[in-house]
């Protein structure tokens, strides 16, 4: 494994890997999230000898299984900002920096970008840059919550609860629209994917509920942990934020997940 130096935490980013609750926060997502990136993957066909990047890599779970698959004479390449928590391997890189200002390798096999381009203003830019790194015939995958999606709420315990939740969603992602967030830049993708030349663009949306205490409410809570300072000057008070976890872990509460756009496309094997 190589890695490089540390990349600064910077503006685009919602949420910091150095916190104590990130661990936290990334498991969350890894047990939401892992089950249908690597359906997609399979479906693609990754194997042996693949060359395949993990953009985004967070806990490195995904990281982890691709190198079981690319095994034997396959490569991973793993970037994150902070990669504290991706664990070493064989057949993998360990890139630390940002995604913007990264020049991947060319000729890779797959490229799997998750929860990264809704984030960063620049995304169009590095979806390209991202398409220049595929080989001939070399998939991406580019997978982000729709968030504008507000109709989350299956079961909530109280009317209380049901504010509490709004009241927390609306700070929580006006925070991220004011560090460049597009919440609704995942209906796009598939467009923005065809304007730059891509073969076979396909587009899934998906989502599931899950009670309190599990899956995304176990993530809300953790990300209300993490933005915390956020949502008091959101106008949240200590004590409602105190109460928003307590529904959270409420297995009373059913909540859906935010709608996931997968989309996959594949640059083209002659120009």
């Amino acid at each position: 494994m190589t890695t490089t130096d540390v990349g600064e935490q910077n503006a685009g980013y919602m949420f910091d890997n150095a916190t104590d609750e990130a661990p936290h926060q990334l498991r969350h997502l890894s047990e939401i999230l892992d089950a249908g990136t690597r359906r997609t993957l399979v479906e693609l066909g990754v194997g042996p000898g693949w060359k395949v990047t993990d953009i985004g890599a967070g806990a490195g779970t995904l990281t982890a299984w691709l190198s079981d698959q690319v095994a034997p004479g396959g490569h991973v390449t793993a970037v994150d900002l902070d990669p504290r928590h991706i664990t070493a391997g064989p057949h993998v890189t360990v890139r630390a920096g940002d995604i913007r200002r990264l020049r991947l390798e060319g000729s890779q096999q797959a490229i799997v970008a998750r929860l990264v381009l809704m984030h960063i203003p620049e995304r169009e830019q590095v979806l390209a840059d991202l398409v220049e790194a595929l080989a001939p015939g070399g998939a991406l995958v580019v997978a982000d919550w729709d968030c504008t999606w507000r109709d989350m709420i299956r079961r909530s315990p109280s009317p209380r609860a049901t504010r509490l939740l709004e009241q927390f969603q609306d700070a929580l992602l006006s925070f991220g629209e004011s560090r460049g967030a597009d919440m609704g830049w995942a209906k796009r993708a598939p467009e923005a994917m065809l304007r730059l030349g891509l073969d076979n663009v396909d587009s899934r949306v998906e989502s599931r509920s899950w009670r309190g205490g599990t899956g995304i409410c176990l993530l809300h809570r953790s990300n209300s942990i993490q933005r915390e300072s956020e949502l008091l000057a959101a106008g949240m008070t200590p004590e409602d934020l105190a109460e928003l976890r307590q529904v959270l872990m409420d297995p009373d509460l059913m909540l859906s997940g935010y709608l996931m756009h997968t989309t996959v496309g594949r640059r083209p094997t002659q120009t």
